[in-house]
């Protein structure tokens, strides 16, 4: 599914299966993404700032470059995300790697999750 630089800006989203799904660029300020499923998404380059984002499942995901508020605390998953270059809060970013899900190394990027959230080994 290539969604790319698509507006889901507030829509409601809760439990849509975005599995493997291409959203780069896409914009999602604002949306209900409860319990979402973002399994191997690309979403480089995407907005999911202020984006309702409890128990979504984040894992293998790619956030390169992504934009994301402290809301990306409330993902359910983040093993294997790829957060590379993302823009994040630093105190979201201090949280993220005291997460015990903040491990795993990223299939498509060969990245590591607490590399890329530059978290202190």
């Amino acid at each position: 599914m290539v969604l790319n630089g698509k507006e889901f800006r507030g829509a409601f989203a809760k439990n849509v299966d975005f599995s493997g799904a291409s959203l780069k660029s896409s914009s999602f300020f604002q949306a209900a993404l409860e319990k979402a499923v973002f399994v191997s998404a690309d979403l480089t380059g995407a907005s999911l700032e202020e984006a309702g984002l409890e128990g979504a499942d984040l894992k293998d995901a790619v956030l390169v470059s992504s934009y994301l508020s402290r809301t990306i605390m409330d993902a359910g998953t983040i093993t294997g995300a790829d957060f590379s270059e993302a823009v994040i809060p630093v105190k979201t970013v201090k949280a993220l790697c005291g997460r015990s899900d903040a491990d795993g190394v990223n299939s498509k990027t060969g990245v590591p999750t607490r590399e890329s959230l530059m978290c202190p080994d």
